[in-house]
């Protein structure tokens, strides 16, 4: 019975560490997308402005004003800064909850399904996961726990270059053999 237990607390921490995992990678993505949209309007706002008062002509004015206009509609619309805090949120949250399992000297199944229920909580205000990156994240962190390459889920390199946006074929990823 107690090495059930341990094996669920052992379990309910993994999935805690992966998920702040995933979250702080996709808050630094949002990060990122945001950032490099800002950098970009102003260039091409600014780039606009020059064009117009150097009188470079009406195809490279319209050109940027249209780089500007693209730019900040994606950012607009994917709305990467909130989707940064959002994930920032959980990933406190999770990390808030990995403190809370780590502190308990004595798992009981009392306090372990506490925690689970606190868990579902942050799950339920979660976005729908990217499994792919969620299987990136899972490896990454049995790489840090020193874990044999046996266990790690496969990814394709195609696979991982689309992480971030949608799920390509999620379905195929395996354990290696």
């Amino acid at each position: 019975m107690d090495t059930e237990i341990n094996k669920k607390s052992d379990n309910l921490l993994f999935g805690v560490r992966r998920s702040i995992r995933y979250h702080l990678r996709r808050r630094r993505f949002f990060d990122s997308v945001h950032k490099t949209s800002t950098v970009l309007s102003a260039l091409s706002g600014t780039a606009t402005i020059a064009a117009v008062l150097a009188k470079a002509g009406p195809t490279l004015t319209i050109t940027f004003a249209a780089l500007v206009a693209i730019f900040s509609i994606i950012d607009l619309v994917v709305g990467t800064a909130r989707a940064a805090r959002l994930h920032d949120d959980l990933a406190r949250r999770f990390i808030s909850l990995e403190k809370s399992v780590v502190s308990i000297k004595e798992i009981t199944e009392e306090n372990l399904t506490n925690l689970t229920s606190q868990r579902l909580d942050i799950e339920a205000d979660e976005p729908t996961p990217l499994k792919v990156l969620d299987s990136i994240c899972h490896n990454e962190l049995l790489r840090a726990m020193g874990y044999d390459r046996s266990e790690f889920l496969k990814i394709k390199w195609y696979q991982r270059i689309s992480a971030q946006f949608i799920d390509v074929m999620e379905y195929k990823i395996k354990i290696r053999c």
